[in-house]
This record gives structure tokens, sequence and C-alpha cells, in this order.
């Protein structure tokens, strides 16, 4: 016959309290009110989900950012597919890689991601050396410069880049930061290709770091791989 284990003295006392009360089990006695937490908003999701998962299946950084990054005069790298070759241009996206192969001479080729795909960066030499800080070291990576096509390769070879790591902040900090109300998979309803705007503000070659809530956005990107 199976043995009734003795009651541990933790819940004994909240056993007996119970049956005085009336109560079949001890945890009645606890009135623990619901709590209505705020919902996240969807930069915070997203900010979240980097900082768990280094990615969101929620949407992408910029994607929220997208209008923010147009006034830098950025396209949707997407949209590259449509400029013409040899025309200067602004792209910006999170750095996915940075290649220094020991064949290229000291050339940097870079990969930046946005919500509609990929752009790939060219970084010669004398413009690494200029830049080498922002190069190494931004999260969110503007570039500006000229598109080279050759077939169905598009690069953007880098004359300028800007740290836009300072634009992350916005994810957390700005609560009327939305999706745009339009998103027809390559081209944002901000974007220059379609509607040519002129950019509110210049793009600045030192970093602009925002107090607040700035830094757990910024860290929560990816750093960027480094490959040789």
């Amino acid at each position: 016959r199976a043995v009734e284990p003795e009651p541990l003295p933790l819940f004994a006392a909240a056993e007996a309290r119970a049956a005085e009360a009336g109560h079949n089990r001890p945890f009645d006695l606890f009135d623990e009110p619901e709590v209505d937490l705020p919902r996240m908003r969807p930069g915070e999701e997203i900010v979240a989900d980097y900082q768990r998962l280094k990615l969101s299946l929620r949407q992408h950084p910029c994607a929220l950012l997208r209008d923010r990054l147009a006034a830098h005069g950025a396209v949707p790298s997407r949209a590259l597919g449509e400029l013409l070759d040899n025309r200067r241009t602004v792209v910006a996206g999170l750095v996915l890689v940075r290649q220094r192969p020991g064949s290229a001479n000291g050339v940097i080729f870079a990969t930046l991601e946005d919500e509609t795909g990929v752009a790939n960066v060219i970084v010669w030499p004398h413009v690494f050396e200029r830049f080498r800080r922002i190069v190494l070291t931004s999260r969110l990576l503007g570039v500006s410069g000229k598109l080279q096509r050759e077939g169905l390769v598009i690069h953007v070879v880098a004359e300028r880049v800007f740290d836009l790591s300072g634009e992350l902040a916005a994810l957390t900090d700005d609560p009327d930061l939305a999706l745009p109300e339009t998103m027809d998979g390559a081209i944002a309803r901000a974007d220059e290709v379609r509607r040519p705007q002129t950019p509110r503000k210049r793009l600045e070659e030192k970093p602009v770091w925002r107090s607040g809530r700035s830094e757990p956005a910024r860290e929560a990107m990816p750093r960027g791989r480094n490959f040789k």
C-alpha cells in the first residue's frame, strides 16, 4: 500500500489556514490581482527580438526607420536595380559582413541589409583610411557613392560613409514610429526613386549619439562579421 507523504513544513501552515477559512487549496488564500502590462511598440518588439535572437521575424528595423533614412537621401537597396550605371546614390543598412581579401590590394567589400534586401559596397583603401572608425564600428551604415553595374551584379562604390547608428534610438524612443502606410515590396512610400525629395539634413561624417535608450537598441543590432 502506498504511503501518504507527510506534508512539508513549508506548506503545513498554509494548509491549516486554508482549512480554517474553508478553502480547498492553500493557494486560494492568496489574492493576486491581474496585471495589465502596456503593449510593446513595434520597435521595442524588434529590439527585444534582436537582443535575444539576433534577428526578428516581425519586421526589419530599417522598415520602421525608412522615413528617417530617406531624410538622409538613402534609397532601399532593391531600388538600386532601377538606377543607371555611374549614378550617384545613397544606401543605408545594417552591416552584415566586411571582407578584406588578401588579393584585393586593401579593398573592403561590405554587405548592408535593409528591409528590401542587401546592397554590396566597395570601399577603396584611401576611403577606408579616411573613414576607418566608421567603417569598422557602425551598426547602421550609410554610404554615398556611384552605382557600378556589371551584368546582374550591382555595387555602390563608396565616396563617403556615415555612421547612422544613432537613428536606431528611434526604435525604442519614438512613440510615433510605425511601419509606412504602404509597402509594395521593393519600394517604400518614402523612396527617392519614385518621389525625389531634398534631404532635410546633411549627412554627418561623425556619429551623433543620443541620450536615453539609444545604446540598448544599438547594441542589439549585429556588429557585422569581418573576414580576410
